[in-house]
């Protein structure tokens, strides 16, 4: 289970959206595909709805500009949860 709700993912620093992701707990693939396009409010195309797997970093993995923590992509493992995620064109 997780903490993390709907999110956008970002590039580096420079504010460009590259994804949408949620966990698959909190939707159905349909239901968040609907709220990807609400959420786009048609400035972006979408991509397909893809699985994967996300975790909680306490500190951000090398090559995130972040201060502090952060959740990002990763592969099946402790700490890991399946999301579905839509890439942005």
């Amino acid at each position: 289970m997780s903490n993390m709700g709907f999110s956008s993912f970002y590039e580096g620093g420079d504010g460009v959206i590259v994804c949408y992701v949620a966990p698959k707990s909190d939707y159905k693939k349909e239901d968040f595909f609907d709220t990807c396009v609400k959420e786009s409010d048609g400035y972006h195309e979408l991509g397909e709805v893809k699985e994967g797997y996300c975790r909680w970093y306490p500190n951000a993995p090398e090559g995130i500009d972040l201060d502090g923590g952060c959740y990002s992509f990763c592969k099946e493992g402790k700490g890991a949860f399946p999301v579905w995620y839509v890439d942005i064109e």
